[in-house]
């Protein structure tokens, strides 16, 4: 039965789409276990030259019967040797076997290796040269006793030797101290032959046996180990330490990197590394001395045969460390990663997160992958993108905002998630600037600033000014200039508002103070003394504007000397008739200020000149001899004013008088003629005198006189 066509095409379509989950399942499914083993052997090598030395000396004093003794003379005989035995060069090898156990399926790029490093120590040997060197020869002491002395000539010993100690291989701490044991070397040192006896002759030989025996002691073994990949960089190096006892087992987990080429074989490398045990040495054995007769008539006896002197020297440090080679093997192939990250956009179980416009919203991402740490991107609905698993992002509008995780690992596997982001609204951030300080009546300039936390919203901003002093406030923007018409503190006030209704309010401070002001030229500055002056000075203000109806007071020589109120010109005048000395006087102008203005004060100078004067002669310009008559003058000053109680002196020819002003300043006094008829000069002159110097100039009138008979 056939089916129709709209029912095949779906059809096809889930048979298709439960084949690739079929795949995706048997590509996702472990491979089966497979044990694997893998075998390093490395050979270790060392030398040293343990300068080892010890004594083996022995007397022979039964080697020698008495019927040879008679032979060689009086007293007690006996056969002996010195001799030094030395270790020159010791020579060390050993061997390893390390095998590596390990399941092949794991070698894939993001798993971990478990692999176990089981150590064996293989069989070593110790090969020691050295010799034994001394003397040897008959030995006499002529009292009979054993106080042997040297008789005759000596023989040289000169023995070298070679020693094989087998089963020296590098023990773990558990098999600490390891014992091995070389051959015995016995070696003939030394001989006599004594002979012309009745008995026949006597053959005397001295031989040393003598082993060594090492002591190896361990803390372990340890292993430098790196693992590499071919058409890979770097490696993979960690240090390995087997303990306990043969065979040491050591964990060694290697966790396969997806940055390594999928392909590539996998080498496992142990490094040629040193061992260095604590090795002891010491020589064990004895000297032994033999005796033969060989009589004139039959076989040979020996006489004596046994050892004099055990061998028992004290332990010495050998000195053995050994270096390995290296070696390697390969593990297999490294697989690629099938296993795709796993997303975790964060923010909870939702995967929900919230904050507000225009301040960084933290995220967090989750995401796990075995090849490590997945390359993180998140996309967001308002059109921005972030990377990196703490990205931080900033959502310039409110509302709910949506958005998508993607982690993909370094082998190219991807994976999503989304997410949700509610951002709240905030009112903007406002600043009214610093707060300042200007003058009464001077535009103050108001340079708001408003920045919404949502640069959707900065465009939408309305402002408002209110100043504080009363006056309608500005909504013209967040920029104009307000004058204060009185001093004082004001606090003005600056709101801004976005578009959803949200209000944010800053003040700034506005001290307004007094203007400064400064007083002008200060005049007259030159004045004479009893005479009609002024007095005056200007005030204006910093801005250069006049100030009118203000008080000036003055002062000359530090005395008050008037005051006058500023005109509309700024300038304050008061009449001032000098009543000082001819001389130059300080003076000065000071306003005290007001609530508008700061007191000011200005200071000048003004030289005062003497006041002229003028001497009229009103007196009698003839007469007789012998008569008397009347001189008379008038002094007034500049201005016409008598000037009383002053002294006239009056001058005609070779005669003088004088006299004192009257308050009209009239001066008169009678003078009795003395000289001869003739015409004579006649002077009135006023000298100041006094404080009368300082204040006024002299003066002086001419006549001329008569003088005849009538």
């Amino acid at each position: 039965m056939s089916r129709p066509r709209h029912q095949i095409r779906p059809l096809r379509r889930l048979t298709a789409l439960l084949g690739a989950v079929l795949i995706a399942m048997i590509a996702a499914a472990p491979v089966a276990a497979a044990p694997q083993a893998k075998t390093i052997n490395l050979t270790y090598q060392g030398d040293s030259t343990p300068a080892y030395s010890f004594d083996v000396n022995g007397v022979c004093d039964a080697c020698i019967p008495d019927g040879f003794k008679i032979v060689l003379g009086s007293g007690s005989w006996a056969y002996g040797a010195t001799t030094t035995a030395t270790i020159d060069d010791l020579h060390w090898v050993a061997g390893t076997q390390t095998n590596q156990h390990y399941d092949d399926a794991l070698l894939r790029q993001g798993q971990t290796l478990d692999l176990h490093d089981i150590l064996t120590p293989q069989g070593g040997v110790i090969v020691a040269t050295g010799t034994v060197k001394g003397s040897a020869g008959l030995l006499n002491d002529p009292t009979g006793g054993s106080n042997w002395g040297p008789s005759g000539g000596s023989d040289d010993i000169d023995k070298a030797a070679t020693w094989t100690a087998t089963g020296c291989s590098m023990p773990l701490p558990g098999n600490s101290p390891l014992l091995c044991v070389s051959n015995t070397q016995d070696m003939e040192v030394a001989s006599k032959t004594i002979g012309a006896s009745l008995i026949g002759s006597l053959d005397i030989v001295l031989s040393i046996q003598l082993r060594l025996e090492f002591s190896i002691s361990s803390d372990g073994t340890i292993e430098a180990r790196k693992v590499t990949f071919v058409g890979g960089s770097g490696s993979l190096d960690r240090t390995l330490t087997f303990l306990g006892s043969s065979p040491s087992d050591v964990a060694d987990p290697i966790f396969l990197p997806c940055t390594q080429p999928s392909g590539s074989d996998v080498i496992y490398h142990l490094a040629g590394n040193a061992y260095t045990p604590t090795t002891a040495m010491a020589g064990r054995g004895a000297l032994h001395a033999a005796a033969v007769v060989n009589p004139i008539i039959g076989p040979k006896f020996e006489v004596f045969g046994d050892d004099l002197t055990s061998i028992s020297a004290a332990s010495h440090d050998a000195g053995l460390s050994l270096t390995g080679d290296a070696g390697q093997v390969t593990l297999g192939s490294l697989a690629k990663n099938n296993i795709p990250p796993v997303p975790d956009a964060g923010g909870g179980a939702t995967h929900s997160y919230s904050g507000i416009q225009g301040t960084p919203v933290d995220f967090h991402s989750l995401s796990t992958s075995v090849c490590g740490d997945p390359t993180i991107r998140w996309d967001f609905s308002d059109g921005g993108v972030a990377f990196g698993a703490n990205p931080k992002h900033t959502f310039q509008g409110s509302g709910l905002y949506s958005g998508l995780l993607t982690a993909t690992d370094v082998t190219g596997l991807t994976a999503t998630q989304a997410f949700s982001v509610d951002i709240g609204n905030l009112p903007p951030v406002v600043d009214a600037g610093f707060d300042t300080t200007a003058a009464w009546g001077r535009l103050v300039a108001f340079n708001g600033q408003a920045v919404d936390p949502g640069k959707d919203d900065q465009s939408t901003l309305t402002y408002q000014w209110r100043f504080g002093d009363g006056t309608p406030s500005a909504t013209s923007g967040p920029s104009v200039t307000h004058a204060y018409a009185a001093p004082g503190t004001y606090t003005a006030y600056f709101t801004a508002c976005d578009r959803n209704g949200a209000c944010q309010t800053d003040i700034r401070d506005i001290v307004v103070r007094a203007r400064d002001v400064s007083v002008g030229a200060i005049g007259d500055t030159a004045a004479t003394f009893a005479t009609d002056a002024h007095l005056r000075a200007s005030l204006v203000d910093e801005f250069g504007q006049t100030v009118n109806g203000r008080t000036m007071t003055f002062k000359v020589d530090g005395a008050d000397s008037g005051a006058a109120v500023t005109n509309s010109s700024g300038v304050g005048s008061t009449a001032w008739t000098p009543n000082l000395a001819a001389g130059t006087y300080g003076t000065s102008a000071s306003f005290a200020g007001d609530t508008l203005y700061t007191p000011a004060a200005g200071t000048g100078s003004v030289a005062i000149a003497r006041k002229a004067t003028a001497t009229t002669y009103t007196g009698t310009l003839t007469g007789g001899a012998n008569k008397t008559i009347t001189l008379s003058a008038v002094l007034v000053d500049a201005t016409g004013t008598p000037l009383g109680s002053r002294t006239i002196a009056f001058t005609l020819g070779s005669q003088t008088a004088s006299a004192v002003t009257s308050s009209s300043g009239v001066a008169s006094t009678q003078l009795k003629l003395a000289q001869k008829n003739g015409t004579y000069p006649l002077t009135a002159t006023w000298a100041p005198a006094g404080g009368d110097a300082a204040r006024y100039l002299g003066s002086a009138a001419s006549a001329t006189f008569k003088l005849q008979a009538k």
